[in-house]
């Protein structure tokens, strides 16, 4: 907690301008009116995260009062937010010529003139914008190093980077920063010694490795390009990126061409704003990247990081986009893994499921068969997602990988579905064979044997554990008051109940059983109260049609379950399972 505080105070105050819905007033109705209607609505946009309707009200409002400066940085950074990177320029220029009142509009402009290679404009942007802040500081002196180096003025940009200061957690990032320089300066002795200082010790070593690789193979030391591959592969070993380049650099390949002066820069910005995007999910992360975007616009990870972003500030409609960008590469795979999930996640289930088969046939990855899985599972289509399942299990024990509980889990929540007990069980017993303390599994398999009257004191061991493991969890907590109500523990079912019901007010079950349990203790008014919140909530037909005919006649006598013959039945299951 306390570094991402320190990271935050470096950044600068902005006065509400960044969050799409802002409550600062400007222009008096009675001066602007059309122009405060479509601020107005622009900010209605904006508190329904719709950016792309905040930036079109936005333009609207500046266009009909030209040269207001919140306007106009309001038009910039929404234009941003929602991808429109040329209108985005456009009020970028207009917010710094009238003061760029968020610190921000320079920075982007200097981005874009670089990405333009008009250097010396970006320089005179630079040195000619108001007062950053310590972060934008920091962004704006790598924007200005690489403006040096397109001028020509490689000595003066290394002497400035050497002089840099900057905190701890930002260091490593100037290391990796000076490196890149000296190669673009051609100084490639002492860019080499840098690169490999910094490497390992940088945050973020995917992209050290992938410039650093890059730089040996332009300058023929292809075996130390390989070494250099294969030792983040041995921590990291199913890195697309970097399997990608170890295969070419094993096998002769064309190394990759130098990056340009915009694409270096994109790079030295790339570290600290994804550091940011972790730390602080605000709309301001996402203007750091729109810069890097400007400066490469082919750069995946940005790309995918952008997604990521947009989505945890909730603006999934422009994250789609970002993740629909990625076309190629080895980086593909994984935003049209994002994006599918998106997808889904917006409840366009059908096209999600079209666009995983569609992926699968094209790859025949595991990932795209897990998602399509996935989506079969949640849309009663279990039967087709279990033979999914076990596809990958069989693939990954032919690969050779270590097996994981997860798949087993799946299947078996299938099979269940489908009331076929005995499979689920089986696959129960396999996930918490590979990993005994996983909660939700012993929940579940502790709830089939009790619901059907089996291995009794195992189920009931299991279900406690799971309680303990995840005391926080309302369907866990329902589980072993649905335990102890099956064992005619009636009170202590209660208890349990009634905390699973304060815990997850909306779990229909827990309702359903909770009125059960009241009834048992002779509490019938509570118990038709929960009954008929049962039918207030997203219960199954047979709760439901439980719940109308115990309104209607009350709760049957009491049928408990006993622990007669369990032993027997925990042996065979222990002799079937080894």
């Amino acid at each position: 907690m306390r570094m991402k505080n320190a990271f935050l105070r470096l950044l600068p105050v902005l006065a509400g301008s960044l969050i799409l819905n802002s409550c600062a007033t400007i222009l008096p109705p009675e001066d602007e009116p059309s122009a405060y209607g479509a601020f107005l609505a622009a900010r209605y946009a904006g508190v329904n995260r719709d950016a792309e309707g905040a930036a079109s009200y936005y333009a609207e409002a500046l266009n009909r009062a030209p040269g207001d400066a919140t306007l106009a940085d309001r038009a910039y950074i929404t234009a941003l937010l929602s991808g429109r990177m040329d209108e985005a320029s456009r009020y970028a220029e207009q917010s710094v010529a009238a003061g760029d009142p968020s610190r921000l509009a320079s920075l982007y402009v200097a981005a874009d003139e670089i990405a333009s290679r008009n250097y010396s404009q970006a320089r005179r942007i630079i040195s000619a914008a108001p007062d950053y802040g310590p972060f934008n500081d920091f962004v704006a002196q790598l924007m200005h190093h690489w403006a040096l180096v397109g001028v020509g003025d490689e000595a003066e940009a290394l002497d400035s980077a050497r002089a840099m200061a900057a905190p701890g957690y930002l260091g490593p990032f100037i290391s990796l920063h000076r490196a890149m320089l000296l190669e673009a300066a051609g100084r490639y002795d002492q860019a080499r010694e840098l690169y490999a200082a910094t490497v390992f010790v940088t945050p973020f070593r995917r992209m050290a490795v992938e410039v650093y690789g890059g730089f040996l193979e332009r300058q023929r030391r292809s075996d130390e390009a390989v070494q250099l591959y294969q030792t983040y592969l041995n921590g990291a070993p199913y890195e697309t990126s970097i399997i990608e380049a170890l295969e070419r650099a094993q096998s002769g390949g064309r190394a990759p061409s130098r990056p340009t002066i915009s694409e270096f820069a994109g790079l030295s910005l790339f570290g600290p704003a994804a550091s940011l995007a972790a730390q602080a999910d605000m709309d301001l992360t996402v203007l750091y990247l729109r810069m890097i975007q400007r400066l490469d616009p082919d750069y995946a990870p940005n790309r995918i990081l952008l997604g990521e972003t947009l989505q945890r500030i909730n603006l999934p409609e422009v994250a789609l986009a970002e993740y629909a960008s990625v076309r190629s590469g080895p980086f593909r795979l994984s935003a049209q893994i994002d994006l599918i999930w998106l997808t889904a996640r917006l409840d366009q289930l059908d096209r999600a499921a079209a666009m995983s088969q569609r992926l699968l046939e094209e790859t025949g990855d595991n990932e795209a068969r897990l998602i399509l899985a996935d989506i079969y599972r949640v849309t009663d289509r279990c039967g087709e997602a279990i033979g999914l399942y076990q596809e990958v299990i069989a693939n990954r024990e032919a690969a050779g990988e270590l097996p994981d509980w997860r798949y087993h889990y799946f299947a078996a929540s299938c099979h269940y579905l489908l009331d076929e007990l005995d499979a689920a069980e089986a696959q129960y017993l396999v996930a918490l064979d590979i990993d005994p303390n996983q909660a939700q599994v012993l929940n579940d398999l502790g709830y089939l044997w009790l619901d059907n009257g089996r291995h009794l004191d195992r189920a009931f061991d299991m279900v406690q554990q799971a309680a303990y493991l995840e005391p926080s969890l309302g369907h866990i907590i329902d589980s072993l008051g649905w335990a102890h109500y099956r064992l005619g523990n009636y009170e202590a079912a209660v208890l349990e109940l009634e905390r699973a019901t304060a815990l997850d007010p909306g779990n229909a079950t827990a309702n359903y059983h909770l009125g059960d349990a009241y009834w048992r203790v002779g509490r019938e008014l509570e118990a038709r109260f929960q009954w008929r919140r049962t039918l207030d909530l997203e219960a199954d037909p047979a709760e439901i049609e439980g719940a109308r005919e115990r309104l209607e006649n009350g709760l049957p006598e009491a049928e408990t379950i006993t622990a007669e013959n369990n032993a027997a039945e925990d042996l065979a299951t222990e002799n079937s399972n080894p």
